[in-house]
């Protein structure tokens, strides 16, 4: 796996960061394209039934999931 410019840490991993109450996740898709983290708000990745009443977080944010053109506004970056 590729490691972030920023940080040093591999951009295949999601990081979490919580800052000011509001909580962040990076999605690994958009970090690998650009060569570092890429983070959104944690609520726009959208949740994943597991089917066993487990709910998960998504991996990816919901632009690389579909393919569509970048609708989510980047929260920051790390670089």
């Amino acid at each position: 796996m590729a490691q972030c410019s920023g940080c040093d840490a591999s951009l295949g991993d999601s990081l979490i960061v919580e800052e000011d109450r509001t909580v962040y996740k990076s999605c690994p898709s958009c970090s690998e394209r650009v060569g570092h983290h890429v983070f959104y708000r944690y609520d726009d990745f959208g949740m994943r039934d597991m089917g066993d009443g487990r709910y998960i977080v998504q991996s990816w944010c919901p632009d690389c999931r579909f393919k569509e053109p970048p609708i989510l506004q980047v929260s920051f970056e790390c670089n």
